[in-house]
């Protein structure tokens, strides 16, 4: 653990509430990315996240943590977040896969991963309020461009004109992205489910 990272833990184990917070804000999304990297769902990552979170502030004065701040709390979020499929009884056989490589390695792949959707999510939350309401409403909420017209009280194709717009400043992100392998996964998670 680092020295900064040591500083915040044992701040965390006083009971700092200041110090929790400020590292929950500063870190909450990549957590969150992870989170919902497995499960496709962001109202039930945001749910493992803070649960995590939540644990980790109860029982900070008996954890003991080996490697880095981060690094625990990213696998806690993964290993919950792998929990919640079990629950619904999906992707066993990749789950056991998971479980089995290095931690390091499978820390570090993680991370790079989500470094991407991190860029990504800050490019999100840049673009103009309504064509962002139109965005997560589609993407997220999985609603249909009717139902988002009918919504906000807009046209369809100005619907499909801010999700047009935000594609294009998102296609900008992944245009200056060079690893292939994230490219076609940040493609999946971003744009399968547009109509």
């Amino acid at each position: 653990m680092s020295p900064i990272e040591e500083k915040i833990w044992r701040s965390i184990q006083k009971r700092d509430g200041q110090a929790f917070e400020h590292y929950y804000k500063e870190h909450y999304r990549t957590f969150l990315l992870a989170a919902c990297n497995y499960l496709k769902d962001p109202g039930l990552a945001q749910e493992v996240v803070n649960d995590v979170f939540l644990r980790l502030w109860e029982d900070a004065g008996s954890i003991t943590i080996q490697s880095s701040l981060k690094a625990y709390i990213y696998r806690a979020v993964v290993n919950r977040s792998l929990n919640e499929l079990d629950k619904h009884k999906r992707e066993r056989a990749h789950q056991a896969e998971l479980r089995h490589r290095p931690e390091e390695t499978f820390e570090l792949k993680e991370m790079e991963e989500n470094e991407l959707k991190i860029r990504l999510y800050k490019a999100i939350d840049q673009l103009p309020e309504q064509c962002l309401r139109v965005f997560r409403m589609s993407r997220f909420e999985e609603l249909k461009q009717q139902e988002i017209a009918d919504r906000l009280g807009i046209s369809i194709k100005t619907v499909k004109n801010h999700i047009t717009h935000a594609l294009k400043q998102l296609n900008r992100v992944l245009s200056d992205w060079n690893s292939l392998p994230v490219w076609l996964l940040m493609i999946k998670y971003f744009f399968w489910h547009f109509n």
